[in-house]
């Protein structure tokens, strides 16, 4: 009986403690507060620098990026990356990049359809890019905000992997420093969002 009584205890302070966490993270980020984090600023990027202008003069397999980025946005729901998905794509055909890969690699590098990682919100890094400066010292490359790490990411797969026959989990892991557990998670979410209606 003690060790059922202890169980609910624990299952009730886990189920509350990651409701608030996931409620003040969803009420911080709809307000546009600021976070701070060991003592430094982030600022939750608004919409304003989504609104850089990339020319789209294409479409992807028949889908525009709207549709595409309507389709990874359902899929980012109710995480700090919701309000993306249209950037995400566009971004990617521009740059003849697959816009699902793309989708797939910040979703599982980040980790925020769980708990967005400690690098994505210190650095606003998506993808756990190196490079200078460097967040907190580290090698994660720190970004003034999150559309500039998305356009980082988006570069580097269309330099390294610049056929649509590479742009695959599978063939590219090795390559990009992953290994199989990362392609299969990656293709998992690939999936999904072309799933997504």
């Amino acid at each position: 009986m003690r060790k059922v009584l202890v169980f609910i205890i624990l299952l009730a302070f886990n189920f509350l403690f990651v409701y608030g966490v996931n409620y003040t993270n969803e009420f911080m980020f709809k307000n546009n507060f600021m976070i701070y984090f060991k003592g430094m600023p982030v600022v939750i990027p608004s919409e304003e620098e989504l609104e850089e202008e990339i020319v789209v003069n294409t479409d992807y397999d028949g889908e525009s990026f709207e549709q595409i980025g309507k389709k990874i946005d359902k899929v980012y729901a109710k995480t700090m990356l919701e309000g993306y998905g249209e950037y995400v794509a566009k971004t990617s055909i521009a740059k003849g990049v697959n816009p699902y890969l793309i989708g797939g690699i910040i979703l599982d590098e980040s980790n925020c359809k769980i708990e967005c990682s400690l690098v994505f919100k210190e650095c606003n890094n998506v993808a756990k890019i190196k490079g200078e400066p460097g967040c907190f010292g580290g090698t994660f490359k720190k970004y003034d905000n999150i559309g500039d790490s998305i356009t980082d990411l988006v570069n580097e797969i269309s330099k390294k992997f610049y056929t649509k026959e590479m742009q695959a989990p599978y063939k590219m892991y090795k390559d990009y420093g992953r290994n199989s557990t990362w392609a299969f998670a990656v293709s998992k979410i690939m999936e999904t969002i072309k799933k997504s209606k």
